[in-house]
């Protein structure tokens, strides 16, 4: 185990020197890549746990160790960081991460120092749990702004949320629902119509019929942009429906959206991301027409029925997954994605026929990348208007204004949590 902890604590250093997320950083590092599955799983899981734990882990860190630490003590930083997690917040034996952490902690002379803190720490446990509460994990940027909007008992119900192992969603073909035992086969629970949720327990490629193609990963919130498209056009012949799915990689709204027989245009810039469309699509026996192409300098005289917008965004909504969020610093690249989210959605109103629509969707429960985004648009566009949203759609979420859904992490109608994701439906006046 102490290879596991010293791998993990090296990635969580990148984590926060690179501010980069989990995912990209552990396909870079050859020890994390020469790990068996399980060992790999349980430097997931301590890794993860400790990003959403952060905000705790740092006051106990500020409360046990009066004497910051150097810059060039990042290692053991970082090591103290994820054997508070184990103590505190993981199943893991007190003994086996005290001793694995002094013995890491002997190459820097600190062997002592550590197991001080972490003994003291064990000690205290109790304590320090009932000292140090959930409210601490969502950084300000996002806190404040769900406070506001939103509300605290909002923000109170995420915070609670976002520290719990996320569920992995699967969609199931729409011909495929009901000829087998799903519940038995993947060992989970319906959600919706065609959608199981299990628990994210070892590769999704392992996971019985995989391979046949007939089912593919993507979380409920997802899905309901594709709900709604289909619930325009209910009665049409879907395959007379022009759809352009811009940024579709890797591919779970193109996927659902082909399975439903919709006409669709899939468009990606990112080379690698359609390498991984391409394999997705040839598991599941779907074709597409995909666009390797910048969608700023993406020009054609033919207009579509409608644009699915799925806008690149500071993944907000996504802390229970993805919780790099919580410690990644968003200050710089959080206005640049504004100013693109604008630019996109005022690009994909080029493309609409009289009557259609633009789909725009983001996976963040913040208000400058969602009402702000639509109401800024709809100053300037008075050729649109919001549409209002229909029960028969979508049943859970907080509907904020006419025609604006945020699908929030802690919605209680979903048990296990949920992705955050706010949608809105703009529709091209026909004069």
């Amino acid at each position: 185990m102490s290879n596991t902890r010293e791998i993990a604590t090296r990635i969580l250093i990148d984590i926060y020197q690179k501010n980069e997320f989990f995912e990209t950083v552990s396909a870079k590092n050859r020890e994390f890549n020469r790990l068996e599955p399980r060992d790999k799983a349980f430097v997931r899981l301590i890794i993860l746990n400790t990003l959403r734990r952060n905000g705790q882990i740092q006051k106990v860190i500020y409360e046990f160790i009066k004497k910051p630490l150097k810059k060039n003590k990042n290692f053991i930083l970082n090591l103290i960081r994820i054997s508070i997690c184990q103590i505190l917040y993981l199943d893991i034996k007190e003994y086996s991460v005290v001793n694995s952490a002094v013995e890491l902690s002997k190459p820097f002379r600190l062997e002592k120092f550590v197991n001080g803190v972490l003994r003291n720490i064990c000690r205290n446990k109790s304590k320090i749990k009932m000292m140090v509460i959930n409210q601490s994990n969502i950084p300000k940027w996002i806190r404040n702004n769900v406070k506001t909007n939103l509300g605290v008992d909002v923000l109170k119900d995420i915070e609670n949320t976002i520290i719990k192992e996320p569920f992995t969603d699967i969609k199931l073909k729409k011909n495929h629902i009901k000829d087998r035992n799903w519940r038995e086969i993947l060992n989970g629970e319906f959600l919706a119509d065609g959608l199981i949720r299990i628990s994210p327990d070892g590769p999704i490629d392992k996971k019985p019929l995989f391979h046949k193609g007939i089912w593919w990963v993507q979380g409920i919130s997802a899905t309901i942009p594709v709900s709604i498209i289909s619930h325009l056009y209910k009665g049409l012949n879907f395959q007379k429906i022009r759809i352009l799915d811009v940024g579709a990689a890797p591919g779970g709204k193109t996927f659902q959206l082909l399975d439903l027989g919709f006409n669709v245009t899939s468009i990606e810039i990112s080379e690698r991301r359609i390498k991984r469309l391409k394999e997705n699509l040839a598991r599941l026996n779907l074709e597409t027409t995909i666009i390797n192409k910048n969608f700023f300098i993406y020009d054609t005289k033919e207009l579509y029925d409608c644009v699915l917008l799925d806008s690149p965004c500071s993944a907000s909504g996504l802390m229970q997954k993805k919780p790099e969020i919580l410690v990644l610093d968003k200050k710089e690249i959080f206005e640049k994605l504004i100013i693109k989210q604008t630019k996109m959605l005022e690009h994909s109103s080029l493309f609409i026929k009289k009557g259609g629509y633009i789909v725009y969707c983001t996976c963040s429960i913040h208000s400058r990348e969602s009402i702000d985004i639509i109401e800024n648009f709809l100053s300037r566009n008075h050729n649109f208007t919001l549409v209002s949203f229909n029960n028969e759609v979508c049943n859970f979420g907080l509907m904020i204004k006419k025609g604006m859904l945020f699908i929030l992490p802690s919605d209680k109608k979903i048990k296990g949590g949920i992705d955050g994701f706010f949608i809105s439906i703009l529709k091209k006046k026909n004069d």
